[in-house]
């Protein structure tokens, strides 16, 4: 299982578990370039350092979120997860999860607001 922290000014902006080493392989440039492109669109703030300790808490606050599940289109579930100030997603097939990912979000792009074409671009990943 690979387990990927990205963090932007010293904020943990989103993480991704993939249950492959090679599905990760062939996904890290896409991943790495939606990153990219947020990294630039987003105002440049520094928020502090990056830490284990930044990373650890993004994981407890994922860990909180409201989850819900329903039938995949395909094969599996598809959960979603909300909480305060993070929102996520997870393939899960056979009790095994194929992917989850979570992002930080803000006040502005909390529920009932459409979500950034970069945000939109990566659930097709």
């Amino acid at each position: 299982m690979i387990i990927w922290i990205k963090l932007l000014h010293g904020r943990v902006i989103g993480l991704d578990v993939l249950s492959l080493e090679a599905v990760y392989e062939a996904l890290h440039p896409k991943l790495a370039k939606s990153y990219a492109i947020d990294a630039l669109l987003q105002q440049r703030e520094k928020v502090g350092n990056g830490s284990v300790d930044n990373g650890r808490a993004f994981i407890e606050e994922a860990r909180q979120c409201k989850e819900e599940k329903f039938k995949s289109i395909g094969h599996g579930w598809d959960h979603r997860f909300e909480g305060s100030t993070i929102v996520g997603s997870a393939l899960v097939h056979q009790e095994k999860v194929i992917h989850m990912a979570f992002f930080g979000i803000t006040e502005s792009e909390k529920v009932g607001r459409m979500s950034s074409a970069s945000r939109r671009r990566r659930y097709r990943v």
